[in-house]
């Protein structure tokens, strides 16, 4: 027994072959695995064992801790060029933050886009529990505190992960090193890393691990209760994902759940899969209900409701992209990018990985094994969109698109890799016996296949550097990039296949290697050495002085040294903002066809300032004139023909549908100053009548006005208007 004590020791436990993992006729040995009693003895202290599991999560957040160190010491921020992080992110972080501690839950948003729903664009992230520890825990907070919430749910994802390892089979767990590399693999993949701008994509990902464990464990369970509880379980952790805020990553959490309970129902006849299933989905919904019911009720009136399955295509991964998969920065990432493609993530997870999931299925053909490779397969060519039949067809059997960009499925394609890599390296680094044939021809087959990539990749850069010259040495790093890794991965899995050393050490240089590939291959990919911060414009002239023209009349920001987004975070009111493809629809066309500014559609928005650049003025300077320019980023325009946010108009026409009201307002004749057009109500023919307008109060989810006027018409304000009554 002294082997078995010196693998338990390092946390090393072979997975065993159970009867539902099913049989494979040319399996190999396994090593024996002791029974519960004596891997884990009753002498034991509690806190050993505590600390046993605790130390890899601290090993985790090192590697954190190293990969942002730039950031986490001040040097430099996140991600390069801004992003949605600091453009739309921060400032609807701090709308949301400052409403919740004044007491009010913000229905709807007064300060962009002349005013648009706010809950119900489920990116908000409002009831995310993350979030709100950072709104009542950290007031007034600045644009680290995103920061640090980015880099927060990297390590949360590899926490996530190394508990989804070491509990998917209680009765064997992973090891503890495999399962810290299963974790590096999956939290530092390309979806995290393209994506480190988007805090809403990475905080939903970050779930997918305790979401399958709860699935997992609940069709795995034995007695009723236990499958209900971990049912649950899976459910708390899909719904508080949902929370974050990124309806496709939800949506790819589910569709994996879904694709392991139909694999346990069809495969491993376990028929209650699917009613646990039922069971996780409905709790999910319950819990996460509060932002999924509004966000799908006013999904058909965004943008996002026009997407449709060719415009999906443009976000598939070519097939030419999949060098991607072994040498990332071939085609660049992020910033450095030239593809002659959509940017989108590739995939890549470390060398090692690919190495380590190739031999798990080798050392362990099991059922659960040939899951993990065929679903992550599967992802792997929705992916691919177009290139292959398998998207396609899915999206005909979809009245809707709900996939949206497919090479995201490459998520679940690295859920899949890390947790093979994870197997992988506890069967290469447990298993007793000697060297078998076929681990002598995975390891000659390695060798060919990093080989053939190689010689892929140097016949594809003589190819384009016909006409990308410019790119010939940033393709011969990849190259060689590639080659020392691969060199890297081969010796290590032969030192493992021949036992050259100790199990905890083989495992030790494993984690090693791949944090090296990892971190060297992806640490700058977002590293941005300028403060995003000056684009809010704390403490400038042009701020102050808008801030002293109280009111509710609106800007329209045109200059780029301003952000769009920055009216939330100031208490203004805007009448465009940054890019969402959740804006209202209707508002968006408007917006398109205002034509110049200073336009009756463009004035009747009530926008009283321009805050232009300092170079070319932003419109015609006959009626949009300077005010200020003794800011050094920015000037201030008046729009000297702004119409009021409120007025009363007593003059209406009625039309019979919404295209003909939109033809009406862009007639050359129309003034909306005199009249309004209506889809609905009573006509109004009459002289103007005299009116007085008082506003009562004016917040984000309610507005109220004191008008008085000395005949029927109707109140006029951005976000609401109403058939008054006249009075005296």
């Amino acid at each position: 027994m002294a082997r078995p004590a010196f693998v338990l020791q390092s946390g090393l436990i072979p997975m065993e072959q159970t009867a539902d993992s099913g049989p494979s006729s040319d399996a190999p040995s396994q090593a024996h695995v002791p029974p519960p009693s004596a891997r884990v003895s009753g002498s034991t202290p509690r806190r050993e064992a505590v600390w046993r599991e605790a130390l890899p999560l601290l090993l985790l957040a090192l590697a954190v801790m190293i990969f942002f160190w730039p950031v986490l010491s001040g040097r430099a921020w996140l991600p390069k060029g801004g992003g949605d992080s600091v453009s739309f992110v921060f400032p609807m972080y701090r709308f949301a933050a400052d409403s919740l501690r004044a007491g009010v839950v913000p229905f709807w948003n007064p300060h962009q886009y002349a005013g648009a729903p706010f809950l119900a664009d489920n990116q908000s992230g409002v009831f995310y529990p993350f979030n709100l520890l950072l709104f009542f825990f950290w007031p007034n907070f600045s644009y680290p505190a995103i920061q640090l919430l980015v880099i927060w749910h990297f390590f949360f994802a590899g926490a996530a992960m190394y508990v989804c390892l070491r509990l998917m089979r209680p009765d064997a767990p992973t090891g503890r090193l495999a399962a810290t590399l299963g974790a590096l693999a999956f939290m530092f993949s390309d979806v995290f890393i393209t994506h480190i701008g988007n805090l809403n994509l990475i905080a939903v990902a970050a779930w997918l691990p305790l979401a399958f464990l709860g699935l997992h464990r609940a069709v795995r369970a034995g007695a009723p209760g236990n499958r209900v509880a971990w049912a649950v379980g899976g459910g708390a952790a899909l719904g508080i994902g949902a929370l974050a805020g990124h309806g496709q990553m939800t949506f790819l959490t589910a569709l994996f759940l879904g694709s392991y309970a139909l694999y346990e129902t069809i495969i491993n006849r376990r028929g209650w899969a699917l009613p646990l299933l039922a069971l996780l989905a409905i709790f999910a919904i319950a819990l996460a209900g509060i932002s999924l019911f509004p966000a799908a009720g006013t999904l058909q009136h965004t943008l996002r409701a026009e997407f449709d399955y060719e415009r999906s295509t443009n976000y598939a991964l070519p097939i030419r992209a999949l060098v991607g998969l072994a040498a990332p920065d071939f085609y660049g990432r992020n910033a450095s990018f030239w593809g002659d493609w959509l940017r989108v993530e590739a995939g890549y997870a470390g060398i090692l990985t690919l190495i380590l999931a190739a031999a798990a299925l080798v050392r362990q053909p099991n059922r659960q094994t040939l899951f993990f490779v065929a679903a992550g397969l599967v992802f792997l060519l929705l992916a691919l969109g177009p290139a292959t039949p398998v998207y396609p067809f899915l999206a005909r059997l979809s009245p809707v698109i709900p996939f949206q960009v497919p090479a995201r499925y490459i998520l679940l394609f690295n859920f899949c890799l890390a947790v093979l890599a994870a197997v992988g390296l506890d069967a290469l680094t447990a298993a007793e016996t000697p060297p078998t044939r076929r681990m002598r021809l995975f390891l000659v087959a390695v060798a060919l296949v990093a080989a053939g990539i190689a010689a892929i990749l140097y016949f594809r850069r003589a190819e384009l550097i016909l006409t990308e010259p410019d790119r010939a040495g940033q393709m011969l790093r990849a190259i060689l990039v590639f080659i020392v890794l691969a060199a890297a991965g081969w010796l290590w899995l032969a030192a493992a296949i021949r036992r050259a050393a100790p199990p905890f050490v083989l495992a030790s240089l494993a984690l090693l290697l791949l944090f090296v590939d990892l971190y060297s291959l992806g640490r700058y990919v977002e590293i941005d050495w300028n403060d995003p911060m000056p684009g809010f414009a704390a403490g400038s002239p042009a701020l102050a002085f808008l801030h002293d023209d109280p009111g509710i009349h609106r800007l329209d920001i045109v200059a780029g040294a301003w952000q769009p987004n920055l009216p939330m975070i100031e208490r203004l009111y805007a009448a465009r903002g940054v890019y969402n493809p959740l804006e209202l629809a209707n508002y968006n066309v408007y917006m398109g066809a205002v034509g110049y500014r200073g336009s009756p559609l463009y004035n009747v928005l009530g926008i009283k300032y321009v805050i232009g650049g300092k170079k070319e003025p932003p419109g015609d300077t006959g009626f949009i004139v300077p005010v200020l320019d003794a800011d050094p980023a920015v000037t201030v325009y008046l729009n000297t023909l702004s119409l009021p946010r409120a007025m009363v108009l007593f003059s209406a026409t009625v039309l019979e549908d919404h295209n003909a009201v939109f033809e009406a307002i862009h007639s050359d004749g129309f003034d909306p100053a005199q009249s309004v057009i209506l889809e609905g109500g009573r006509e109004l023919s009459q002289p103007p009548g005299q009116a007085s307008i008082e506003i009562v109060r004016y917040d984000a989810n309610e507005v109220a006005f004191d008008v008085t006027i000395d005949r029927p018409g109707y109140f006029f304000e951005r976000r609401v208007s109403s058939r008054l009554a006249g009075r005296g």
